[in-house]
């Protein structure tokens, strides 16, 4: 008799426990929702692009109408070892270019990337980056450089995964206004 009171005691214990824990476990309403968080970014966390960059020459030959302009941008292999994309447009007052351009049958600008030894020769430092190329008359290398309120540069760099799904490439002749719109990306930041 004993030991029938002692399990029923303990079944009985056991009972009243899960019982407290099924009716503690349940919860009552939900509360109010807090406010909405600001806005995230658009899918284009990725997308690096620089600011519009005033033209600094590296190095110019007046005579000879050659000029460029070295940017440094690091870890730019590694990026494009994951097949991404480079673009940079000019801008001249409040139309932007997308490089290469011609600017007439004898004057142009585009822009190359990659690693770039240091150089006696052109007076330039060892980087890895965009090196940004104008040819032409020779009267332009200094007016791109000194009228650096309406002159500029940028480079924007894509990911593989947003190139293909917005479908621009190395050659696309998209404007920047086209170019920012398609990364959904405002074009006056």
């Amino acid at each position: 008799m004993k030991t029938i009171s002692f399990i029923t005691k303990k079944l009985l214990t056991y009972l009243l426990l899960s019982f407290a824990l099924i009716l503690f476990s349940c919860s009552g309403e939900d509360g109010l929702d807090g406010e909405t968080g600001p806005a995230g970014k658009d899918g284009n966390a990725n997308v690096i692009t620089s600011d519009w960059m005033p033209i600094v020459w590296t190095w110019k030959d007046l005579q000879e109408g050659k000029s460029f302009m070295d940017i440094p941008i690091e870890d730019m292999s590694t990026y494009l070892d994951n097949e991404g994309i480079i673009m940079m447009f000019f801008k001249n007052y409040n139309y932007a270019y997308p490089l290469p351009v011609n600017l007439t049958d004898s004057a142009y600008l585009k822009f190359n990337y990659g690693k770039y030894s240091a150089n006696e020769n052109f007076q330039s430092e060892a980087f890895e980056g965009l090196r940004f190329y104008y040819e032409g008359n020779p009267n332009n290398i200094n007016i791109f450089q000194f009228d650096s309120e309406n002159i500029k540069i940028r480079y924007v760099l894509v990911p593989a995964n947003i190139a293909e799904t917005t479908g621009l490439s190395m050659d696309s002749k998209t404007n920047f206004e086209e170019t920012m719109e398609l990364l959904g990306i405002d074009p006056n930041q």
